[in-house]
């Protein structure tokens, strides 16, 4: 052996030592999954804090959310892998140039969102939101609401004025004044009725949307990942369907209120995994309606069906996945 040989096989012998460290520092590095912390995202709240995701064998890192816009923002910056976000906010995503991937939906509910209105303002009825100032977070579920609400009751968009209002805010605008009416997802439609006591009331609709919540991924998340992270979830599905009071008792002291508040906000919540073809549905109808009002871009229609992987939940349960890909 020539007296390069042994440099050689040091170079290659530390070569190797430091590409096994950085894939050890690699496999290392949690998973960072983006929850929102309103109701809507109970299972995933109580798999992170049951220790669901420990039991499958996933080092997960959780980033709390005030809504599921904000979750998928942490995704599509790359601060975190998975997020859980409800069907509008996927869309306004998609039509700005955003790559993910939707893995499952894992809730839906037609009661999480509530047209609030001031009574001291004159609003009684819908036809009595013409001519005044309704509040919601722009690109989020209760923003589309609000755009079915007045449509199914018959008021003229134009004859409404829209306000935008910042998500961190809560119920302050509607209770100082700032808005007339505001469409609020839980719990903050609830507490703006409570503390507005008689100067409030919500205005009733029929024909309600209803609202998806979903799980969605960063392209690329191997399927081993993806499939830990959807029996995880199931585990908390399964608490909040087999041992609601259980459940109830975990989320209350989360959110630190009573567990009698906590079934209220949690009323009404059909939670299981899916992946249909009503989501599809909704996406297309909510795209549509975005580029009719101008909230997006006009230019190409994102494919929504090209971005559901499939694979994962189907592994997980093939009766889960009734949508036609």
């Amino acid at each position: 052996m020539t007296p390069a040989a042994p440099r050689r096989s040091t170079a290659r012998l530390w070569a190797a030592l430091l590409l096994g460290l950085a894939s050890l520092g690699a496999h290392a590095a949690p998973l960072v999954i983006a929850i929102g912390e309103t109701s809507l995202f109970a299972p995933l709240q109580l798999a992170a804090q049951e220790g669901y995701f420990a039991a499958e064998g996933l080092d997960v890192k959780v980033i709390p959310c005030v809504n599921g816009r904000r979750c998928l923002k942490h995704l599509t910056d790359g601060d975190a892998q998975v997020a859980t976000v409800a069907d509008t906010p996927i869309v306004f995503a998609l039509h700005a140039g955003h790559r993910f991937d939707i893995v499952a939906s894992f809730g839906t509910t037609v009661h999480d969102t509530a047209l609030v209105a001031r009574a001291d303002r004159g609003i009684r009825t819908p036809a009595d939101l013409a001519g005044k100032r309704l509040g919601v977070v722009r690109g989020t579920s209760a923003h589309y609401f609000a755009n079915v609400f007045l449509l199914i009751n018959g008021v003229p968009r134009d004859a409404v004025n829209i306000v935008f209002i910042d998500p961190n805010a809560g119920i302050d605008p509607l209770l100082r004044g700032d808005i007339d009416a505001a469409a609020l997802y839980r719990p903050y439609g609830p507490q703006a009725v409570q503390q507005l006591g008689a100067k409030g009331l919500v205005l009733k609709t029929l024909l309600p949307y209803a609202l998806m919540v979903n799980l969605v991924a960063q392209p690329g998340l191997s399927q081993d990942s993806l499939l830990r992270v959807l029996r995880a979830a199931r585990r908390g599905v399964d608490l909040l369907n087999s041992q609601p009071a259980r459940a109830q008792a975990l989320l209350a002291a989360r959110w630190r209120t009573d567990t009698k508040t906590a079934a209220e906000r949690l009323d009404g919540y059909e939670f299981r995994l899916v992946l249909s073809q009503n989501l599809l549905s909704t996406l297309e109808a909510e795209s549509r309606w975005a580029v009719r009002e101008d909230l997006v871009e006009r230019g190409g229609k994102p494919d929504f069906l090209e971005i559901m992987r499939v694979e994962p939940l189907r592994a997980l349960d093939p009766r889960a996945v009734t949508l036609i890909k």
